[in-house]
């Protein structure tokens, strides 16, 4: 076996295998955080008048989505892995070298689902922090999390290349920041992506929804690559159908939501997956709905500030801000703002993925 020929069918059985996965868990979960105190959704200051019919729904539904896809990746890795130990090319090396070998690249591709399994982590403390009435950790506490988490995972990720090109192991074309400014940009891009997919997910089906088209696009961008990007898309593909299954139970009325839990996680993994693959100049294209959310927020909370300190009055930009909850303000349905919000994105991500394809948009990390 050799590391950059990944099966081509694997992308699409781990897609599969999730989405099953997801489908077989969902409802005995949302049965389980029924039960357990202080998992369901509970109003705050800022929700529109017409989320409150949704008061008591489960949240947490992440732990389903991000369970079902590293179960998906787990199951589909080691098989593969058991497959290349006995019946490929290293059959022929020895016991000693065939099990060093592929332990070594094993943790190696690890390293992407651990810092999306950080994240979950994180997210669910502050879901249940909110839940039983505590407020959540406070900004600068999951700021700091985020921080840590997107930092160690760069320097082992880095750590891990050096590594492994110098035991001679073949890795295929992997991501280096080999000049300082690069790290900066690269916990900007992780801490942004993880804060803007978590500002999206306030209305039932748009953030799993987008993460689908995420999934897709790095489908398309692994069609013909090597090395890590393909693991990127694998990965992708598990969370990727994960997240079309969590839909069966997300959308409109949603019976769960995937509160913290799966946002931050999913925001992550797409800022990793775009430092990984070296697409960070696709990310306003395949991810532009949550950016144009996040940036709603920062806008609106900038133009408060700005008026109430020179006009003595706080004055707003949106009915509210994210931009989704300025829509249904204005009378738009829960279905018109996520059906319309999806389908500017996919505009978006196809014109992406032709720029990217055509080499107009530049690659980074080099």
């Amino acid at each position: 076996m050799k590391y950059n020929n990944i099966n081509l069918a694997l992308p699409y059985v781990s897609f599969l295998l999730a989405l099953i996965l997801m489908l077989f868990v969902g409802s005995p979960m949302i049965r389980s955080l029924k039960q357990l105190k202080g998992a369901k959704w509970a109003p705050r200051e800022d929700t529109p008048d017409s989320h409150l019919q949704k008061a008591g729904v489960p949240s947490m539904g992440g732990i389903g989505i991000i369970g079902s896809a590293l179960a998906a990746w787990f199951l589909l890795i080691v098989a593969y892995y058991f497959y290349s130990f006995f019946f490929d090319n290293f059959s022929r090396n020895s016991f000693s070298s065939r099990t060093s070998y592929l332990v070594s690249i094993f943790l190696f591709i690890s390293i992407f689902p651990v810092i999306v399994f950080g994240h979950t982590v994180l997210g669910y403390i502050d879901d249940l922090s909110k839940a039983r009435s505590r407020g959540g950790i406070t900004s600068k506490q999951k700021l700091a999390g985020q921080t840590l988490l997107a930092l160690g995972f760069l320097i082992v990720f880095s750590l891990a290349v050096a590594w492994l090109e110098k035991s001679g192991v073949p890795i295929g074309e992997a991501t280096t920041l080999s000049i300082w400014w690069m790290w900066p940009v690269a916990l900007t891009v992780i801490i942004g992506t993880s804060n803007a997919v978590n500002l999206t997910d306030g209305i039932d089906g748009l953030a799993a929804g987008l993460s689908v088209q995420v999934a897709i696009a790095f489908l398309i961008l692994g069609l013909g690559t090597s090395g890590y990007s393909q693991v990127v898309v694998v990965f992708w593909m598990c969370l990727g159908g994960a997240c079309l299954g969590f839909l069966a139970f997300n959308k409109n009325p949603a019976k769960v939501f995937m509160g913290d839990t799966g946002s931050l996680a999913l925001g992550a993994a797409l800022g990793v997956g775009a430092i990984l693959t070296k697409t960070v100049f696709l990310l306003p294209f395949i991810g532009f709905i949550f950016f144009v959310e996040m940036f709603s927020v920062i806008f609106q909370v900038a133009y408060f500030k700005y008026t109430k300190k020179k006009f003595g009055e706080g004055k707003r930009i949106f009915r509210r801000a994210p931009l989704h909850h300025h829509f249904e303000l204005g009378g738009w349905r829960e279905w018109r703002v996520v059906g319309t919000f999806w389908a500017i994105n996919a505009v978006t991500s196809i014109l992406g993925l032709a720029l990217w394809k055509a080499g107009v948009l530049p690659k980074f990390p080099w």
